[in-house]
Order: C-alpha cells, then structure tokens, then sequence
C-alpha cells in the first residue's frame, strides 16, 4: 500500500538540520526531491566515509539520510540554474530550506500555495535571526549543554556524535509540515503557510530543566550531575562486568524489589527499613545508596543485570554498544533492521520504520547517486 504522502513533491532544499524529516515524509510517501549543487550536498562530505568508494558517494550520513528521495542537480547560483529551480518549486507542494532568514522571500511570495519550512538556528524573526549555528550551538543557546556533563568537568554536548539537535529540529520540521499541509487542504485558496523551525527552541521545548518549570521559576542554576541524577538513588548509570547499565528507581515498589535485590547479594538489609521508602530520603543519602548499588551490579555484566531486573519489575536497562545491537535477540526478531543495496556502497543493514502501522504506508529506497534523477525530474 502506498504511503498517506503519495502525489506530494518536497523540494528539498536543506541541510543537515532537515535532512532526517524530508527522509521521514520519502518514507511516508512524498516525492522527495534532493537539489544539489554541482559538487553535492554538504552532508556528502560528512564523514564516516567508505574508504572503499570515491567521493561524493562514500558519505554513510548521506547513505542514510538520502533514503528515498531522488537528486537533481541545479547550479542555482547562475541565472539559468535560478530560473530552473524556480520552474521546479512550482511544481511543489513542500519546500524546505535551512537558509539565511530572507533568502528565499521572493520565491516564496511568488507560490503562495506551497508550504515553505525554514529551519535555522534561530528563527526568521528576532535580533539573532541572522546568527550561524550548528548542533552546539543549538545545546549551548538553549541551556541544556549548561546541566550536561559532571560536576568538575566541561560542559559535554548530548549525543553530539548523532548531531541530535539537528535530528529534533528535523523531526519537529516533518510533525509541522503534514500539519500545514492539512491546513492548506482545509483552506478556500488552498494556501501553504510558512513553517519557521529554530534549533535553540526545539532543544529547549524539550529541556524542562532548563525551561520554564525551573531555570525561568527561580533564575537558580543547575549543576553538573554526570551520569547520575539527584532526584533519588538508584538513578542512573551504574558499572558493571562488561560496561554500564541503567537503573532508574522511583516508585515505592520499584524500590523494596531493589532493596531485596541488595540483601540477597550482599547481605546488607538496611535498606529494607520503613524510612527509605521516602524518595526524598534515598535523595538524601544517595552515596550510600549508590555505594551498595554498585555492590550489587559490578557483580554481574549487562545482560543478567537486565534479566534478573526485568524478573524483579526493576527498570533496568544495558548500555547497549553497537556491536550490542547488530546482535540483539530483540531487534533481529521484530525485523528492525533491513537489508538495502547501493550501487557505490553495496550490500548493508540499515534501520527500519521509526513506528509500526498495519497499513504498510513505510517505504524507502536507497539513497541517491548525485544528480541521478535530474534529466527525468527536469
């Protein structure tokens, strides 16, 4: 069955910030079209690089976040390159770009009916609309690079290796272009609407530590707290055999499961005591707490300390590894990873759907080779 986006062309235009989100409306159905410039896309050039292959076709962020779309390439920076692009926007339903604030305004105004989303660091309004950015800068302007990291240390980018920041930007792109699309479809005139992402705001939408209920309440800062938070205890990431697992230990039976487990194997039944069924009292006296966590799960490697959680209805989770997933029971059962085939890259893994419908509505094919489609697009 065909995705719910069938017969809707995405002209896109964007980096990195977007490129997970066009990927999403290609594997909802869109007609995706990637404009690339003579030399490719910027994320053409990111590395992990197949040393195997030559560029620009070894980028594996490009393997991935080029799925489903078709490349055509327009050297819009010359006039007949502009008048190309404009005739192709025309055609469009969506646009999305991740320029400077202002330079697609014309354009724009000129298609009154497509959907335009801009996603930059800032916004297209306000005195820092015109500011560079990037996935750092995205963390640090919204506060949550402030609280990320441990105590006596720098600050320590979340998940800077996936550029996440740019992965929630684009994620919160793809939400905001279906919804405008489906007011433009309820509109007399059928007007597209202008969709305006800033990175430093999807970051701190997300960020209550850093947002509204606490760092704008009291104006107090937030410290430091490395891998283990200060609400209660256990709480956080904590070592064991062969890496680290995640316990998170909050509710009153979560707790007395976990206080047995330390009696059991160290023999230590302080714990059971009526006064640490208080969260603020394990709060408190977290070390001590955290301490004899410890004893219990640098006993045991990953796997049977989320085993023997899981039977005690303790949230526990291994910090899985790479190597971790490509071999998970799990995974390889519900069929998360697919085989693909590219033509530079060859035969590889890749991830599926990031949600399950009983329609069939997700499809991706490869990623493209530059400028592949441009005569049948053109």
């Amino acid at each position: 069955m065909s995705g719910p986006l069938q017969g809707t062309r995405v002209i896109d235009l964007a980096g990195l910030p977007a490129a997970y989100g066009t990927m999403l409306l290609a594997g909802l159905g869109a007609d995706v079209v990637k404009v690339e410039p003579p030399a490719g896309d910027s994320l053409r050039r990111l590395p992990p690089f197949l040393d195997a292959v030559e560029p620009p076709e070894n980028s594996l962020w490009f393997a991935y976040l080029g799925q489903g779309k078709r490349s055509v390439v327009i050297d819009y920076e010359q006039a007949e390159g502009r008048r190309r692009l404009e005739q192709l926007i025309s055609t469009a339903d969506v646009v999305v770009e991740s320029s400077a604030p202002g330079t697609w305004d014309g354009v724009r105004q000129g298609n009154p009916q497509v959907v335009w989303a801009s996603v930059t660091p800032f916004g297209q309004t306000g005195p820092r609309r015109s500011w560079q950015g990037s996935n750092l800068v995205a963390w640090a302007s919204s506060g949550v690079l402030y609280v990320t990291g441990f105590p006596h240390s720098p600050p320590v980018t979340p998940a800077g290796p996936v550029q996440l920041a740019c992965q929630l930007a684009a994620l919160n792109t793809a939400a905001s272009v279906m919804l405008a699309l489906r007011a433009r479809a309820a509109h007399p005139e059928g007007k597209g609407q202008l969709v305006d992402i800033s990175m430093q705001e999807c970051c701190l939408a997300i960020s209550p530590e850093t947002g509204a209920p606490l760092f704008l309440d009291d104006l107090v800062h937030r410290n430091r707290l490395g891998n283990r938070r200060d609400v209660s205890s256990p709480f956080g990431l904590y070592p064991c055999k062969d890496g680290h697992v995640s316990f998170l230990v909050l509710q009153p039976a979560h707790w007395l499961a976990m206080a047995t487990w330390i009696q059991d194997v160290t023999g230590n039944d302080i714990f059971l005591e009526e006064t640490f069924y208080d969260i603020a009292m394990r709060a408190q006296t977290k070390d001590l707490v955290d301490e004899w966590t410890e004893a219990v799960t640098k006993e045991f490697t990953k796997l049977e300390l989320f085993q023997e959680g899981q039977r005690r209805g303790i949230p526990v989770t291994p910090v899985n590894t790479v190597a971790d997933l490509a071999v998970d029971p799990h995974l390889e059962a519900v069929s998360f990873f697919e085989p693909t085939d590219h033509p530079k890259l060859g035969p590889f893994l890749r991830p599926g759907a990031p949600f399950r419908d009983n329609h069939g509505w997700w499809s991706l094919s490869r990623a493209p080779l530059l400028g592949e489609h441009t005569a049948e697009v053109l």
